[in-house]
């Protein structure tokens, strides 16, 4: 069974991602993962990273986590009148830039256009060449909507002709297009004018553009929506900052003095063959993959990651130790919409898929989740219990301002 390449996150930070069998999708199962021997294995026999037996309190030295003190700025996350602005433009941008304009009824240079139109090769229309209702500069020859620009000469007959009109334009494909067929060949597009647009700006916008394209009862009512979703954006960005910070604090002030024998190897090897199974599924080895895409070595990458995986472990750890000193309690409710919202998040289609992707046996995939989810109430505890400074925009973080989490 396919599944998708999920990142499970505790705090800020990523854990042990699933391979996949193309760019979209994962076909890696635990049975095919080769595994490093660790502790209480015999050699060669495979063992997932999360059947690694521990104390976590042998590996971890726990410093003052009970009141962490961490600084925000302020400013970063407060929704202001240029950025509802921006990002108005944005929309209308992204969503149609373009209205007819009426007044209009033959093309000038500089117009934009909305326009159908069929290629034809010999008089026959070719594979590829028409298309309906198309956004175009006729100047800058290019697609407005897509950015794309068009071969020599596609739109040179446009200017003079009329609303509701056929014209033919004349073009020659360039010598080295990648179709065979076309490749310099003169061809002719039969263009209908549908309608000159005129671009809509933010001044512009009035109800019935707002209720046709936003869903919005008003402009004033567009406007309040899209500070409403400015404002949820940055309040997330926000706990996920402080819980970056959190984090990092804690880190500062407990130490990981050894990790588990053969964690940090086992984990890395189950990073690098899911990124095999991910982005190579095709036979191309990975050496090959690596420096092509990244140019970087087999060596490099496992280096890299190998750090990236020690910071992860150190965290985890760490919120496992708090885990335990304080006695968390697993509770199913929040547990089950932990999971759920892992499923939504990462495409799985059951919790048995969940877990089997996660661990050498469907047990011990719930194993790593249920130790997860503790270590994500470790944080939470953490993050309630904070105190923050926020300061200003020109402020340093000497003249920050103390609130209470």
């Amino acid at each position: 069974m396919k599944r998708r390449l999920t990142v499970i996150f505790i705090a800020c930070m990523a854990i042990a991602a699933g391979g996949c069998g193309d760019k979209k999708e994962n076909n890696a199962s635990p049975e095919a993962t080769e595994q490093m021997p660790v502790d209480g294995t015999e050699e060669g026999v495979s063992t997932a990273s999360i059947d690694i037996a521990y104390q976590v309190g042998d590996y971890v030295t726990l410093g003052d986590y009970s009141n962490l003190e961490v600084t925000l700025n302020e400013a970063d996350y407060q929704v202001t009148e240029q950025a509802v602005n921006e990002y108005v433009d944005q929309t209308i941008a992204y969503t149609n830039p373009y209205q007819a304009d009426e007044s209009k009824t033959v093309i000038e240079a500089g117009d934009i256009v909305d326009v159908n139109y069929v290629g034809k090769k010999d008089g026959v229309a070719f594979d590829g060449g028409s298309a309906e209702n198309q956004i175009i500069d006729v100047s800058e020859n290019k697609n407005v909507t897509t950015g794309t620009g068009y071969i020599d000469g596609f739109t040179d007959g446009l200017i003079g002709a009329k609303v509701g009109e056929t014209v033919d334009c004349e073009a020659t494909f360039p010598d080295e297009y990648q179709s065979e067929e076309l490749k310099g060949q003169t061809v002719v597009f039969s263009f209908t004018i549908n309608s000159i647009g005129r671009a809509i700006k933010r001044e512009d916008l009035d109800d019935a553009y707002v209720k046709e394209n936003f869903q919005a009862e008003s402009v004033d009512d567009f406007y309040a929506n899209i500070r409403k979703t400015l404002e949820e954006q940055a309040e997330n960005s926000k706990k996920s900052a402080l819980r970056s910070a959190v984090v990092q604090k804690l880190t500062e002030n407990c130490k990981v003095n050894s990790f588990p024998e053969g964690l940090v190897e086992t984990r890395l090897e189950e990073y690098v063959n899911s990124f095999r199974d991910y982005y190579c599924s095709d036979g191309t080895e990975l050496e090959d993959f690596l420096m092509k895409n990244y140019n970087v070595s087999e060596e490099q990458f496992r280096e890299e990651n190998q750090t990236y995986l020690e910071t992860n472990l150190t965290q985890e750890l760490i919120l496992e130790a708090i885990a335990e000193k304080e006695k968390i309690a697993f509770d199913q409710e929040g547990y089950d919409a932990y999971i759920s919202d892992v499923l939504t998040n990462g495409g799985y289609a059951s919790k048995e898929d969940l877990y089997q992707s996660m661990g050498s046996s469907e047990e011990s995939g719930e194993k790593y989740f249920k130790k997860v989810y503790l270590e994500n109430k470790a944080c939470d505890m953490l993050v309630e219990n904070a105190t923050v400074n926020y300061t200003k925009a020109e402020e340093d973080t000497e003249s920050a301002v103390s609130t209470e989490q």
